[in-house]
């Protein structure tokens, strides 16, 4: 059975970690495919939603697989780390679907996408400092910018666990959102329309490079048919 799944909801992209008898752990194979997934999606999608398979989201790197290659642990690392910086300057939105618990770089991963849901069960924790390490896929500046650099070591430094009320009200999680909810969710027009989610997330952008893209992002979302229906339907409206 293939360790990420892959489907549709109308225009987004749906990543599933399949790998739920190990917690979905990351091993090499997933790593590879994950980020090769990734890369593919992001040439068509209009977002991207990650997703666990069982009651764990990622228990992060496959310690069990890795323990005994360093230099196999490290280039999963580096795979992953590759792969977070990709999510992170992704130019459609990212969604982290947080079902279960998000462990180590699993969380590493919901705390670097763009936008973090949750159910009310769902829980994270930064279990790298418990196991003598730091975030070794680069989520920790992520964290840092969500939720601000006192928290971030807190609960970099504690391990501690967090459920889904606490993490809302950090700021990593941004809804929380029941399963059922969640095809409605994704099927909302800034989410099916990849144009305009690359607008909204070009305006975002604050180097120069970025305000000059969201610029022209804006000027082809304005140009556009969408945006001149969606106008005459909002005057009829009013």
């Amino acid at each position: 059975m293939a360790s990420l799944l892959q489907e549709r909801v109308g225009n987004v992209v749906l990543l599933t970690f399949n790998r739920s008898s190990v917690r979905n752990a990351v091993d090499a194979d997933l790593a590879h495919r994950f980020s090769q997934a990734l890369r593919q999606a992001l040439g068509e999608a209009s977002a991207i939603c990650l997703r666990g398979n069982g009651p764990v989201f990622c228990a992060g790197g496959d310690l069990a697989a890795l323990k005994d290659d360093d230099d196999q642990a490290l280039a999963v690392m580096a795979e992953m780390r590759a792969s977070l910086a990709v999510i992170l300057s992704a130019p459609v939105p990212v969604i982290a679907y947080v079902e279960g618990l998000a462990v180590g770089g699993g969380a590493e991963i919901a705390a670097t996408s763009h936008i973090v849901c949750a159910t009310p069960g769902a829980a994270f924790q930064f279990v790298q400092a418990n196991l003598g390490l730091s975030p070794g896929w680069g989520g920790g500046a992520a964290l840092a910018a969500r939720v601000g650099r006192g928290r971030a070591l807190d609960l970099l430094l504690t391990a501690r666990r967090i459920g889904a009320a606490e993490a809302r009200s950090l700021g990593l999680v941004d809804r929380v959102l029941i399963p059922a909810d969640l095809p409605a969710y994704l099927r909302q027009r800034a989410f099916q329309d990849r144009q305009l989610g690359m607008a909204v997330i070009s305006s975002l952008r604050q180097d120069e490079n970025g305000a000059e893209r969201a610029r022209r992002e804006f000027e082809k979302l304005w140009r556009g048919t969408g945006h001149h229906a969606s106008v005459a339907r909002f005057l009829e409206e009013k």
